[in-house]
C-alpha cells in the first residue's frame, strides 16, 4: 500500500486570494463593502486602495483584484494588538482568523486549518445566539430556510441546558452551508444597528422591534454580538470579514460537491 495522501476531490483549503476568484459578484461587493466602510474610506486604507476598490465594485470586476481584496483583509489583520508582538510583516489569513477565533473565546486545535476556524468561528456565534432560546424560536429560526431535524432530538437537548452540544447537532444536522448562511445574511442587519447605535445598544434597539431587526434571525444573532468586546477598528473589520469568508468557502464547497456528484452521474 502507498503511503503517499490521497489528494481529496474538493479543496477545502484555498487560499484566501484563490478562493476569492470563486466567489460571486454580490459576495465580493459585500467584502468590499468592509473593507472600504461602504465607500466612506478607513484610516488603515490608502485612497488610491479605495478607488481601486470602488471603480471595480461599480464595474461588477472586483473577481480581477481578488489578490488586492486579500491583502487587504490581511493587512486590517495586522493592525490587531496582537499583532504589534510579531513581526511588522503581514500577516496571513490563517493568522487573521486565528487572531479573530481567538478574541472570541474559542479554542483553536493545534493545526487546524483556515476553513476549521471559520467553522468554528459560526459556531461560537451560534452558541452565543441560542442561549436561553426556547424550542419554538430555534424551530423558527430554520423554518424560513428549509433545514429539517429531529424536534424530539432538539427538545431533548434544549432540556440538558448544553448549548454547544446543541449547535454541533444542529450542524450536523444542516450542514455548514446552510449554518455559515445564516449568519453571514444575519450579519447585515446586526452591523447596520451596531454602526448606528453602538455595539453596547444593539439590545435596546432589538427590544424597542426596530425594523431593520424584525427578522428573527437577525435578531436573536444581533443579541449575541453584545458578547463580544470588539473594541478597536480591526476585529470589527476582521470578524465580519471572516463570516463573510466562511460563508464563500462553504458555498465554493457546495458548488464543487454538486459539480462532482453530476459527472459521477453521467458515469452510471
Amino acid at each position: 500500500m502507498s503511503s503517499k495522501q490521497s489528494t481529496p476531490l474538493i479543496n477545502k483549503t484555498l487560499s484566501l486570494d484563490k478562493l476569492l476568484r470563486y466567489a460571486s459578484t454580490a459576495q465580493l461587493s459585500e467584502l468590499a463593502d468592509i473593507i472600504t466602510d461602504s465607500g466612506k474610506g478607513r484610516l488603515a486604507l490608502t485612497e488610491n486602495s479605495k478607488k481601486n476598490i470602488l471603480a471595480h465594485q461599480r464595474r461588477r470586476a472586483l473577481h480581477i483584484i481578488s489578490t488586492d481584496l486579500a491583502r487587504e483583509i490581511c493587512a486590517f489583520g495586522g493592525n490587531t494588538v496582537v499583532n504589534v508582538f510579531r513581526s511588522t510583516s503581514q500577516p496571513s489569513y490563517l493568522v487573521v482568523a486565528m487572531d479573530v477565533a481567538k478574541k472570541m473565546g474559542v479554542k483553536v486545535p493545534k493545526n487546524a486549518s483556515a476553513c476549521d476556524i471559520e467553522e468554528l468561528i459560526i459556531k461560537q456565534i451560534l452558541i452565543s445566539s441560542f442561549k436561553g432560546k426556547s424550542k419554538e424560536e430555534i424551530e423558527a429560526l430554520f423554518s424560513a430556510h428549509d433545514c429539517k431535524f429531529d424536534n424530539q432530538q432538539l427538545e431533548q437537548l434544549l432540556k440538558k441546558g448544553k448549548t454547544a452540544d446543541l449547535v454541533s447537532w444542529l450542524y450536523s444536522s444542516c450542514g455548514p452551508y446552510t449554518l455559515s448562511r445564516l449568519v453571514n445574511l444575519a450579519m447585515v442587519p446586526a452591523l447596520n444597528v451596531a454602526a448606528k447605535f453602538g455595539m453596547p445598544l444593539i439590545g435596546k434597539v432589538i427590544a424597542t422591534r426596530a425594523p431593520v431587526m424584525m427578522n428573527p434571525i437577525a435578531a436573536v444573532i444581533s443579541a449575541a454580538w453584545v458578547t463580544y468586546d470588539l473594541t478597536g477598528p480591526a476585529f470589527r473589520i476582521t470578524l465580519p470579514a471572516v463570516i463573510r469568508i466562511a460563508c464563500i468557502r462553504q458555498t465554493y464547497i457546495r458548488q464543487e460537491t454538486e459539480k462532482f456528484c453530476q459527472e459521477l452521474k453521467k458515469c452510471l
